[in-house]
Parts: C-alpha cells; sequence; structure tokens
C-alpha cells in the first residue's frame, strides 16, 4: 500500500487550488474594474441576473 495521495487525489487539490486562484484573480480584476469610475448600480446592473426577485422601493 501506498503512502501518501493517489494520482486523483493530487489532481483534485490542484484543481481545488486553481479555483480558488482563479476565483482571487476575478475578484482582483473586477476590484481593478470597479475603480474605473464603475459606480455600484452600474455594477448590480451588470450581476444582476433577473433570477432574484427585486424588492419595490419603498
Amino acid at each position: 500500500m501506498r503512502i501518501g495521495h493517489s494520482h486523483i487525489e493530487y489532481d483534485r487539490e490542484l484543481d481545488y487550488w486553481q479555483d480558488i486562484e482563479d476565483a482571487e484573480n476575478a475578484q482582483i480584476e473586477a476590484q481593478k474594474n470597479s475603480s474605473k469610475g464603475a459606480t455600484n448600480g452600474e455594477l448590480n446592473k451588470l450581476y444582476d441576473t433577473g433570477s432574484l426577485p427585486q424588492e419595490d422601493a419603498k
């Protein structure tokens, strides 16, 4: 019996860290883009998929 990770476990771990790195890079990119003058309202429009009901303004 081998000690340590199997190839499958190793690949899964690599994918996990790669996903974290991709998410961090996307977040950094979004922050760069938002600092170019986009308001929160414009960002909200960009990310609003319409899948959630919007609250009525009070």
